[in-house]
């Protein structure tokens, strides 16, 4: 499911021609994929999630390298490179909320056929707020890189906190 899921990505991202914008958004990639690295860093005692192999079930670190490289990049450049930059709040609102539900729905499936597992006390719910934070940060550290590093760092150490995540090994 993981291949495929990146399959589907990168061939939405050729097909809509978003590779053509990359160059505008190549910083926000570069920004998503760090984060992501980060919390395989501030995590790897104690995840939150845990991708599940299918293919590649002997190496499990080359699923997380997909999604570190291939998923949220892709996943990055479609949402911002189709963002209505010129529409209404509102219209930017309904915009965000398509994403955080239809990634809250793919991710439901991957729970369904267990290619993922939320662990460590997290719940399907924070998925929720997990995307809400992610898109809008997206969007703002396009914007606005220098606010969103800072309100990046008050979120980790946030979530580090509620989870009791030890940053000792």
């Amino acid at each position: 499911m993981h291949l495929l899921l990146s399959i589907i990505l990168i061939s939405v991202c050729f097909f809509q021609k978003a590779w053509q914008k990359i160059h505008h958004y190549h910083l926000t990639i570069m920004y998503v994929i760090i984060c992501d690295l980060l919390y395989n860093l501030l995590c790897r005692d104690k995840f939150l999630w845990k991708y599940k192999p299918d293919i590649f079930q002997d190496y499990p670190i080359i699923v997380d390298l997909l999604h570190s490289f291939i998923n949220l990049p892709a996943i990055t450049l479609l949402y911002l490179s189709n963002y209505p930059i010129n529409r209404s709040f509102s219209k930017q609102g309904k915009y965000i909320l398509q994403w955080i539900v239809g990634s809250f729905l793919i991710e439901s499936l991957f729970l369904c056929f267990n290619r993922i597992e939320l662990i460590n006390g997290y719940k399907v719910w924070m998925e929720i707020l997990f995307y809400t934070v992610m898109y809008l940060m997206l969007r703002l550290h396009h914007n606005r890189p220098l606010i969103s590093y800072f309100l990046s760092t008050v979120v980790i150490i946030f979530l580090l906190l509620v989870f009791k995540i030890p940053l000792k090994s």
